[in-house]
């Protein structure tokens, strides 16, 4: 990868780490719910760079919003969201064989696994129902997903699904 290509994603990592900062919380059984902009963009990391490059901005991106938005639980986006990275870094290794439709299904399976780490150490040691942390993933995963095909079909002209 050469430096201008890395400089513009670096600039890019930082528009979307602000742009994630300032997205608002939703409620949902009393606690909070928030958009998780971030790994859409790893999305399309993970589809152009592979997964080296992916995992590390995963990482730096992670531990950013840890530091920003929760101290209590450090490292936990930086944990998550390398995994993530990984998972979604495979994207660039079948390019050609998984079919657009696949990709979707494969992102929408990370999503959920991302979102359900993060909640298993989130409510760790504290008494919630399985039941709410299991709706609380599926909404943030559906929410993230969401996102992702709004972008993916009007402003970037379905990239994941023609790639």
């Amino acid at each position: 990868m050469n430096k201008n290509i890395f400089f513009k994603i670096i600039i890019a990592s930082l528009f979307v780490l602000m742009l994630q900062i300032f997205i608002p919380a939703i409620t949902f059984y009393n606690l909070r719910v928030v958009p998780d902009i971030l790994i859409i963009f790893l999305s399309y990391l993970g589809l152009y760079y592979g997964r080296f490059f992916t995992i590390i901005i995963g990482f730096l991106l992670g531990l950013s919003q840890d530091l920003i938005t929760q101290l209590e639980l450090m490292g936990a986006m930086a944990f998550t969201k390398s995994v993530l990275g990984f998972g979604l870094g495979t994207l660039n290794l079948y390019p050609n064989i998984w079919s657009g439709r696949f990709k979707l299904f494969f992102i929408f399976i990370f999503f959920n696994l991302h979102f359900f780490i993060f909640n298993f150490i989130r409510f760790n040691g504290i008494k919630v129902d399985s039941l709410i942390v299991a709706k609380i993933t599926i909404i943030n995963s559906l929410i993230s997903f969401v996102i992702l095909i709004i972008i993916d079909k009007i402003i970037l002209d379905s990239i994941i699904a023609k790639k």
